[in-house]
């Protein structure tokens, strides 16, 4: 056997189907799967380390008990999302939206919340440092009014 048969040269545009198979514990290590479609497919207890997914469309995916660490995701998207028990540590999350979230009995804690803007948002019992913020924007509205 020649020595050049031994010498790995990865397949450019190459097209692979892979349906109804199990590929349990595999490793893919160097992969280009740019464009790949998956579905139907159960990735429980995967791995994903040092991955490349922008722009990438996650649509029906339960990952529930995932943890996600070293996230870089400027402007990421997460629409009729359930975050339910989700717990965001040491992120980076400048110019975010949050639309139409329901965050009850959320946590922020040590966040730098500079220029924040909050807009026509429920919050009955939302404190900030132990302050009831609606009793002191009650509070704010009344000395408003009593200044007309």
């Amino acid at each position: 056997m020649s020595e050049q048969n031994n010498i790995f040269e990865p397949a450019i545009d190459k097209k692979v189907e892979i349906s109804y198979d199990s590929l349990p514990n595999s490793t893919f290590e160097d992969v280009n799967l740019g464009g790949a479609r998956f579905n139907n497919v159960n990735l429980k207890e995967a791995n994903f380390d040092d991955v490349n997914m922008d722009s990438t469309v996650f649509n029906n995916v339960s990952i529930k008990d995932s943890k996600f660490e070293d996230m870089y995701m400027v402007d990421t998207k997460f629409l009729g999302v359930n975050l339910s028990g989700s717990r965001f540590g040491c992120s980076i999350m400048t110019n975010v939206e949050f639309k139409n979230p329901v965050l009850k009995n959320s946590q922020f804690i040590h966040c730098d919340l500079t220029n924040v803007e909050i807009t026509d948002c429920k919050i009955d019992g939302l404190k900030i440092n132990g302050i009831d913020i609606q009793k002191l924007l009650e509070q704010h509205e009344k000395e408003l009014n009593s200044k007309k």
